[in-house]
């Protein structure tokens, strides 16, 4: 059986991968700081989640997760920010969109260490480095990262070059596969309809079906600003699926994404 371990499996996408891949086979290790299994109430969920083997562990320190990493076939990095603001993620998983006076989540917090170029890139650059150091050269293990579609005028440049980054860095490396992930905004397919990834989902939408019904995607400026969402679900399928492929190493585009 081979095993697959994931650095933030008990993140907002990261559990879809460990859930898709408890589902195709694999033998499944989650990476985070808390080592705590994500918080669910649904039966469909804690059958999966029962499954995993969670584990507590700082990215930014390998030998917190040497022994994980020997026995990994497969190790995918599904961490990052989008914002430098420590509490965007609480904002937008939450069911709310009342927002405290102050509570700006477009600002920088004062913290040193939530930056794109820790948390998007150095993040995973630390990882492949102990991986390689391990694997030595074996073709058929792989690493997949979780990158982002083209730039949108709701993220900053900081982002997305952090990613592209980090992406480049990481194809150079011969030991391992490197599969590269550009999803859209993701939703959970199994969210609830008041929750605000679901209204961002919906809005984004609807604006993307305007631009195919009125314009019919024939201008291209407005086709790279306005993207279709994708569920996690899909980005899951269709990460696992390469994952298992042993002939495929590259960047896994939106579209091909949205194939699953």
């Amino acid at each position: 059986m081979q095993s697959l371990l994931v650095f933030g499996g008990n993140g907002f996408l990261g559990k879809r991968i460990c859930q898709e891949a408890i589902r195709q086979g694999l033998k499944v290790t989650s990476i985070s700081r808390s080592g705590q299994p994500p918080s669910s109430s649904n039966a469909g969920d804690l059958k999966w989640i029962e499954k995993v083997n969670w584990k507590s562990a700082d990215i930014f320190e390998p030998e917190s997760y040497a022994s994980s990493l020997r026995e990994a076939d497969h190790v995918v990095h599904s961490m990052g920010i989008l914002l430098e603001n420590e509490n965007y993620k609480k904002l937008l998983n939450g069911g709310s969109f009342e927002l405290k006076f102050g509570a700006n989540p477009l600002e920088k917090t004062d913290s040193g260490n939530f930056t794109y170029e820790r948390m998007n890139k150095e993040s995973v650059l630390i990882l492949a480095k102990a991986f390689d150091t391990v694997k030595k050269a074996n073709p058929r293990t792989s690493l997949s990262y979780i990158s982002a579609d083209n730039w949108n005028p709701i993220i900053t440049d900081g982002y997305i070059n952090s990613k592209r980054e980090a992406e480049r860095e990481l194809l150079k490396f011969k030991s391992f596969r490197t599969i590269v992930a550009r999803p859209g905004f993701m939703y959970d397919e199994n969210r609830n309809a008041s929750d605000k990834r679901h209204l961002v989902q919906s809005t984004l939408d609807f604006f993307n079906w305007t631009n195919k019904t009125l314009l019919g995607n024939s201008i291209r400026c407005v086709n790279n600003m306005i993207r279709p969402t994708i569920s996690a679900q899909q980005v899951s399928r269709a990460l696992v699926a390469k994952i298992n492929d042993p002939s495929f190493s590259g960047i896994l585009y939106l579209e091909d994404l949205l194939k699953n």
